[in-house]
């Protein structure tokens, strides 16, 4: 456990795996530890990812995946993954086998302000509903 903590520590992707694949009998045979380790190494071969595409608008995907040394496949899909769970704004341009990044860009405080002015609109649509109904009960 202490060398997976290492390996963690250092955010070595290829020390965990090998660390995993020296003492494979011991940490896959308990559930919850197979499990919490799957879970550790999507986080570090995403925070990978995230560093070395940091410093791109736009990467090929071929070179991201010899740079973490691991097969285009897996490293096209963990990225589409990552877009989709907004880990970061970018797409994946397929035909040109591209990564193309986005800036993080602020939020819109007009957007935010508007979905708020929504929001109170439904809680006093609600309760004059509710107001409404209870006079119509009286009434009856």
């Amino acid at each position: 456990m202490s060398a997976i903590a290492a390996a963690a520590s250092r955010r070595s992707l290829k020390e965990f795996e090998s660390v995993i694949e020296q003492y494979t009998e011991q940490l896959q045979e308990d559930v919850l530890i197979k499990h919490h380790l799957g879970i550790l190494s999507e986080q570090l071969l995403e925070s990978n990812l995230i560093r070395i595409i940091e410093p791109y608008s736009c990467v090929e995907i071929s070179h991201v995946a010899a740079l973490i040394e691991m097969p285009q496949p897996v490293v096209e899909k963990k990225l589409s993954q990552m877009i989709l769970d907004g880990k970061f704004q970018g797409i994946l341009d397929q035909g040109k086998g591209q990564l193309i990044v986005y800036e993080e860009g602020e939020k819109d405080a007009v957007v935010e302000k508007g979905l708020q002015v929504i929001s109170n609109m439904d809680n006093v649509v609600s309760s004059l509903f509710d107001r409404s109904r209870a006079l119509r009960t009286m009434m009856v």
